[in-house]
C-alpha cells in the first residue's frame, strides 16, 4: 500500500455513530470511554488516530463524513451497540465512497457477540474486532500497513480469499490493565463529565446481559485509578466523574482503599458516581464513598417479583434491595435504580409488582427499560426458541433498544401495551410518591428524548 512504501504510519479514524434523532435531540453528550482508550493505545503504537464522535459533537451523516474525509484515514474503525450497527454500516459504506481504498473495521458489543454474522450481513465492513479491542486493532493496523489480511490476529474476524467471513480464536483478556494509557480525551472538546474504570469484567450471570468485557473481574491498582482520577481533575476540570465499572463496590476493601486515597490527595471535592450491587450492603463503605466525593450510586434491581429475579439469575432478594437502598440513603448518597419490563414469564401482575416496588424503594431517580434480546444473551436464545412467553418481532437491529425499540413482545402482552406500561411506570413512580417537582425536572432534562418517545408511542397506537 502507499503508506507502507512511503514509510508513513497508518491514519486511523475512530467513529462513534448516532442516529439522526440523537443528533437532533442531543440527549447524550459524554466522551466515549472505549474509543478514548483505543485512540490512546493506537497513538502509543505510533499510529495517527483521530476521533469523530457523532453523539458528542451532534454530527449528522454529512458532517460526520466531512470530518472523516478531512483526516484522510487509511483505516476506519466504528464502534456500535446492537441498535447502532446498521447506522455504523451506513457510515462505513458512505466513507468508502469518498475514500475508495479505505479499510473498514467494526467493533463494540454487537461485533463481539456476532463477529462472523456481522461481516456476512454488512458488506461495508472488511473486519470485525471482538472482545477487548486495543491490542487487536493495533495489530490489525500494523498488518494493513504491511499489506496483510490479519489472518493470524486473535480476536479478529475477516474475509478470506473467497470473500467468506471467518473468525480467528478469541484474544485472551488483558491481565495487566494498568498498562493501558489514559484515554485520549484531548481528541474531544471540553466535557462536563468524564468516565473512568477501575476494573473490567462482571462475575454475575444475569440472563439479559452478555458481559462484553468478560465474566472475570480484572482490577487496576488503587494507585493507578487515583492517578487517573487526579489527572482528570487537574487537566480537564470535570463537573463530575463516572466510574464505568460494572460493580464498583464488588470488593469492599479495595473500594474503601480507593476512597481513602482520593481523600488523602484532596480529590474528594470532585463529585463522582459509581455502580453498586444489592449484594453490597455496607453502611461504612457508603459513608466512606460519600466522604470521598461520591454523590450517587446506581443499582440494577430489575423486577419487583422474586420469582422473576430468581429466573433471570439476578442473585438478589427484594429484602436485600430494600436494605441496600436504605443504607445508601442513610449515608447521604443519591440513588438511581434500574428496572426492566418484559422478563421471562412476565405478566401484567408482575409488571404492577415492579412498579409498586420501585415506588416503595423511592430512589432519587429511576429507569424503566423494556427487555431487549441482545445477541449472545440467554434472553436472545429464549426469544429465538419462543420460550419464556416471548414473541420475537424483528431482526432489524435498530429496534434493539430498551427505551426506543420494539424487537420483542410477550405472547400475552403486545408490544404497544409493553410501551404503555413503561410510560405508566414513570408516571406512577413520581405521581404516587408525590414528587411532582421531580417529575417536572425529569421531563425537562430529557425533553428531546421524551418527545421522541411520545411520537413513537403515538405512531404505534395509530
Amino acid at each position: 500500500m502507499e503508506m507502507s512504501g512511503a514509510g508513513r504510519k497508518a491514519r486511523v479514524a475512530l467513529v462513534n455513530p448516532a442516529p439522526e434523532e440523537i443528533v437532533q435531540g442531543g440527549w447524550y453528550r459524554m466522551p466515549l470511554l472505549g474509543i478514548g482508550y483505543l485512540a490512546a493505545f493506537l497513538r502509543g503504537r505510533g499510529f495517527e488516530a483521530r476521533i469523530a464522535d457523532a453523539k458528542f459533537d451532534r454530527l449528522g451523516l454529512d458532517a460526520l463524513l466531512d470530518r472523516i474525509a478531512g483526516f484522510r484515514p487509511d483505516i476506519l474503525g466504528v464502534t456500535a451497540m446492537t441498535h447502532e450497527v446498521a447506522r455504523a454500516a451506513e457510515i462505513a459504506a458512505a466513507a468508502r465512497r469518498r475514500i475508495p481504498a479505505l479499510k473498514t473495521v467494526i467493533g463494540g458489543p454487537h461485533a463481539t457477540a456476532l463477529p462472523v454474522e456481522t461481516l456476512r450481513e454488512f458488506s461495508a465492513f472488511d473486519f470485525a474486532v471482538f472482545g477487548e479491542g486495543e491490542e487487536t486493532l493495533a495489530d490489525l493496523c500494523g498488518a494493513i500497513e504491511e499489506g496483510g489480511a490479519g489472518g493470524d490476529i486473535p480476536g479478529l474476524a475477516f474475509r478470506g480469499a473467497g470473500g467468506e467471513a471467518r473468525a480467528n480464536p478469541a484474544r485472551p483478556w488483558m491481565e495487566d490493565i494498568d498498562r493501558l494509557p489514559f484515554p485520549a480525551w484531548d481528541m474531544y472538546g471540553p466535557s462536563r463529565e468524564y468516565q473512568i474504570f477501575s476494573s473490567r469484567g462482571c462475575p454475575y450471570r444475569c440472563s439479559f446481559c452478555m458481559r462484553v468485557l468478560g465474566d472475570r473481574v480484572r482490577y487496576r491498582s488503587v494507585e493507578g485509578v487515583v492517578r487517573e482520577f487526579e489527572w482528570l481533575v487537574r487537566t480537564w476540570r470535570p463537573a463530575e466523574i463516572s466510574f464505568s465499572d460494572e460493580v464498583f463496590t464488588l470488593d469492599e476493601r479495595r473500594a474503601t482503599a480507593v476512597c481513602d486515597l482520593l481523600i488523602s490527595k484532596g480529590l474528594h471535592t470532585t463529585p463522582w458516581f459509581a455502580n453498586a450491587r444489592v449484594n453490597c450492603r455496607s453502611l461504612p463503605l457508603y459513608r466512606k464513598m460519600r466522604e470521598a466525593g461520591c454523590v450517587r450510586v446506581g443499582v440494577g434491581i430489575e423486577s419487583g417479583n422474586q420469582g422473576i429475579l430468581d429466573r433471570v439469575h439476578k442473585g438478589i432478594t427484594k429484602d436485600k434491595a430494600r436494605e441496600m437502598i436504605r443504607l445508601a440513603k442513610e449515608a447521604g448518597l443519591r440513588t438511581a435504580a434500574f428496572f426492566i419490563i418484559g422478563h421471562p414469564g412476565e405478566t401484567r401482575d408482575t409488571i404492577r409488582q415492579t412498579i409498586a416496588f420501585a415506588r416503595e424503594l423511592n430512589p432519587t431517580t429511576v429507569a424503566f427499560g423494556v427487555m431487549v434480546p441482545y445477541p449472545g444473551t440467554e434472553i436472545a436464545a429464549m426469544a429465538a426458541r419462543g420460550e419464556g412467553g416471548y414473541r420475537l418481532l424483528s431482526r432489524d437491529w435498530s429496534a434493539y433498544d430498551k427505551y426506543f425499540g420494539g424487537a420483542l413482545e410477550m405472547a400475552d402482552i403486545p408490544r404497544r401495551e409493553l410501551d404503555r406500561w413503561q410510560a405508566r411506570a414513570y408516571l406512577s413512580f413520581y405521581i404516587r410518591n408525590r414528587r411532582l417537582f421531580s417529575l417536572a425536572r425529569f421531563l425537562s432534562s430529557r425533553r428531546a428524548s421524551v418527545a421522541h418517545y411520545l411520537r413513537r408511542l403515538l405512531r404505534r397506537r395509530a
